[in-house]
């Protein structure tokens, strides 16, 4: 039965990379694995006492000590008196059960590191005469998970046969092999032509070759990879029905529990990612001979799962798909994961994951203690470095689920969210009609909003709709000499604006412009555009701007497409040839002196603006945006962005782009001042001395813009003190999360504010505010829906999502 004692013997691989990990590792890593025994009923303690320490030294591999020799690990079988038993006596506190937990969780908690022997603990816990529990520790360098069906029968069975009376050749005639087998049978395995067709099987299944390109890893997380420190549990009992239900599934499908849960969390990995073949990470034993699969030990491996899952699958075609991985996983489970990673291209010392853990351990969790019954309980199978699902027996046949992530990844209202959303995947999955695709399986928890985002204002609606022409002559009654355009070149107060509005309009009203009527702008950013969009607004007609730097066939089909009859040209620039459209000056002198109030014409549901995007063929495309529209979304920035009277916001947007919109007109409605930055728009350094030199209370950038700013700073060793800036927008590329961590590094008091939203949407409809300090992970988010906006968050099947998907 026995291992030669004292002799240092090899790891297995399985051992190798868990202690390679912990002398690498710079911290304590939480590879302690623990579960308890509950026991009801008269329990000799004695009795259990020499069972534990039986099963001690039956089971060789309990007692090792790993040490050091010329730079190699290795390990020695040590003698051990007995296993480290302690006793505790909670029956006298007010609740023994909660008391005896709390001790429990403490104590695993507390690290077991590779230089202590043992590398086992164990507490008998005594909470009433005939309840107590059995608690045991371990690193996880001794065992396995399968190891765990192996050693608590073991252990019930010798208490049983002590109390029989039975002496120890009776016992040894039954023992655990010797630990020898499992090296033995790992090192046949290295040497055998085996190793070369697994590697083929893996590469082969993983990448188009050896050198192809590597999968990609999967994470519900969208935060960076963390060592698995700690870890967070939710868990979850299913009902006998629901049960039952999973269980006719398999039936049906003629696969394995195992396997459906496998085919069932690679569909809800791929939901919730969309990625189109999710990798799983597949615990499997790493034995396939009668005589390793009766030796505790850790030889377990860990391995790539890639389901190919599509949405249009129906339940059978899923678990045909996850039998065929699984049934190929199993025929190559030797090969090791880490050299799985090295022959796909991923480095070794990666700490991701290949994705989700799905552990399944088909085991009957009952005991007998002669007339006491136990029953196991898992607190944790190890070191968990993303996430990993455990799904168990229970002693009353259902199933329950441990959900169990890293903190460093997960939040644990996250992990409660996805442990409640896959137990409602599960149930979808099971009552799916055999001919129905899985897009019909919801992703959201029983009562859980999906979907949508945002709400509307009551407030807003009862307050009726104010156009931005009469809030503007509002704030001019109560302001007039209060700077409202600024372009480098003129200046301009309220009354001045309102009055080169209302000459605009009157012109534009005498060429025949009424509401609806689309009015073509061909001019430079400046005080004279911005009355120009007033004076448009108050006749009643649309804006639709055009780019003097595009050629004129480009101008002149916008104009055909728009229906366009009528355009204001600034001084430098003549009309697209065409006989339709009336052209009219965007100024005039007359404008300057007229006595005329601007009008108001057209209400919420009329035309404010057109504006003209790429389109997704290439075709230019004009988005037809409402007035109350509009104004909907200048609230929302006056709101979010807190606009008051006085401050000053550049508009440096092309006028093309709808982002000039809110810059040139929400300061308006608030008495704030608009400065158009003109050619320094497209100057970063320029830009930012701009805003310091005039105390501007508003920027908005796109990330490259900001990212030549920052390297011009970096590289002349200098930023201008921007003291007024109280918001940095971002907008129009995807925002980096290096950018904000640069930006922060230098302005720390100055939010970003990161908007997001497509022109047919009035602009943007979500605003993300990011300030110092904050955790961003991998993406930085473009946050909530704005003011009386709603988004529908639907999957690549238009299927509503929850939260977080």
């Amino acid at each position: 039965m026995t291992t030669n004692r004292g002799a240092v013997l090899p790891l297995t691989a399985a051992q190798a990379e868990i202690w390679f990990d912990e002398q690498f590792a710079t911290g304590p890593l939480a590879y302690n694995m623990a579960d308890y025994i509950d026991l009801r009923g008269p329990l000799d303690t004695t009795l259990l006492e020499r069972a534990l320490h039986r099963l001690g030294y039956e089971a060789e591999g309990l007692r090792v000590q790993f040490v050091e020799e010329a730079g190699a690990p290795g390990q020695i079988i040590r003698p051990l008196a007995r296993l480290p038993l302690r006793t505790i006596d909670f029956s006298a506190q007010p609740d023994p059960s909660a008391a005896a937990l709390r001790w429990m969780r403490a104590d695993h908690a507390e690290p077991l590191t590779i230089n202590d022997f043992p590398l086992f603990r164990g507490a008998l816990l005594t909470l009433g005469p005939e309840h107590h529990l059995l608690y045991l520790c371990m690193h996880h360098i001794l065992a396995d998970g399968f190891s765990r069906a192996l050693l608590y029968p073991k252990l019930a069975a010798l208490y049983a046969r002590l109390a029989a009376g039975h002496d120890d050749a009776a016992l040894d005639a039954d023992a655990i092999p010797a630990f020898h087998h499992i090296l033995d049978g790992e090192r046949r395995y290295l040497d055998s032509g085996q190793v070369e067709r697994d590697r083929a099987y893996w590469t082969g299944r993983l990448a188009s070759s050896g050198h192809g390109p590597a999968p990609e890893l999967v994470s519900l997380s969208d935060r960076d990879p963390a060592p698995g420190r700690s870890a967070l549990r939710h868990t979850t009992r299913l009902t006998p029905e629901a049960t039952d239900a999973l269980r006719g599934l398999a039936r049906t499908g003629k696969v394995t529990l195992p396997v459906l849960m496998v085919g069932a969390m690679a569909a809800y990995t791929q939901r919730v990612t969309g990625v189109s073949e999710p990798l799983l990470t597949l615990p499997v034993t790493g034995r396939t001979g009668a005589v390793t699969r009766a030796i505790p030990g850790m030889l377990a491996n860990y391995l790539p799962l890639a389901v190919r899952v599509r949405p249009g699958l129906t339940a059978p075609q899923l678990l045909r798909q996850a039998w065929k991985e699984v049934s190929g996983a199993l025929r190559h489970q030797r090969y090791r994961g880490d050299r799985i990673r090295r022959d796909i291209g991923l480095r070794t010392d990666d700490r991701r994951v290949f994705g989700p853990f799905i552990n399944v351990l088909d085991q009957d969790p009952a005991l007998v203690f002669g007339d006491c019954r136990g029953t196991v309980v898992n607190l944790s199978t190890g070191i968990v470095n993303d996430l990993i699902v455990t799904v168990l027996n229970t002693v009353d046949g259902t199933m329950e689920i441990h959900l169990d992530g890293n903190p460093e990844l997960y939040t644990d209202a996250e992990l409660a969210a996805h442990l409640a959303r896959f137990e409602a995947f599960l149930a979808g999955l099971a009552a799916l009609p055999a001919d129905r695709p899985l897009a019909h399986v919801g992703l959201g928890a029983p009562g859980e909003p999906v979907g949508l985002l945002g709400a509307w204002d009551p407030h807003a609606e009862r307050a009726g709709y104010e156009g931005m022409v009469e809030r503007v002559r509002a704030v001019a009654a109560r302001t007039p000499d209060a700077v409202a355009v600024a372009d480098g070149t003129e200046r301009v107060t309220y009354r001045q604006l309102l009055t080169r509005a209302a000459g605009v309009a009157a012109r534009l009203s005498a060429a025949g412009v009424g509401t609806g009527s689309v009015v073509a702008m061909l001019a430079d950013p400046g005080v004279p555009f911005v009355a120009g969009v007033l004076g448009v607004l108050g006749a009643g007609g649309a804006y639709l701007p055009l780019d003097p730097a595009a050629p004129a066939a480009r101008n002149a089909s916008l104009l055909t497409d728009s229906g366009a009859r009528y355009v204001l040209t600034g001084d430098a620039y003549e009309a697209p040839a065409d006989e339709g459209p009336t052209v009219l000056p965007l100024t005039d002198p007359a404008d300057l002196t007229g006595t005329a109030e601007l009008p108001s014409v057209g209400g919420g549901l009329d035309l404010a603006y057109v504006m003209f995007t790429s389109g997704s063929t290439g075709r230019p495309k004009g988005a037809m945006v409402q007035r109350s529209g509009m104004v909907n979304h200048l609230w929302a920035k006056v709101g979010d962005l807190d606009l008051v009277a006085g401050e000053s916001v550049v508009q440096n947007a092309p006028l093309t782009f709808d982002v000039s919109v809110w810059q040139m007109l929400a300061p308006l409605l608030v008495g704030g001042s608009v400065r158009v930055a003109g050619e320094l728009a497209a100057d970063p350094v320029g830009l930012f001395a701009m805003v310091a030199g005039e105390r501007v209370a508003v920027l908005e950038v796109v990330p490259s813009l900001l990212r030549a700013a920052l390297d011009a700073w970096d590289i002349e060793g200098g930023a201008p003190e921007l003291v007024e800036l109280r918001w940095l927008m971002v907008t129009g590329e995807a925002l980096p999360a290096d950018l904000c961590r640069r930006w922060h590094e230098r302005y720390p008091r100055v939010p970003l504010m990161n908007a997001y939203g497509p022109t047919e949407c009035s602009d943007d409809v979500t605003h993300a505010v990011i300030r110092a300090g904050d955790e961003l992970g991998a993406r930085v988010p473009i946050g909530a829906a704005v003011r009386n906006t709603r988004l529908y968050v639907l999957s690549d099947e238009l299927q509503p999502v929850p939260v977080g998907v």
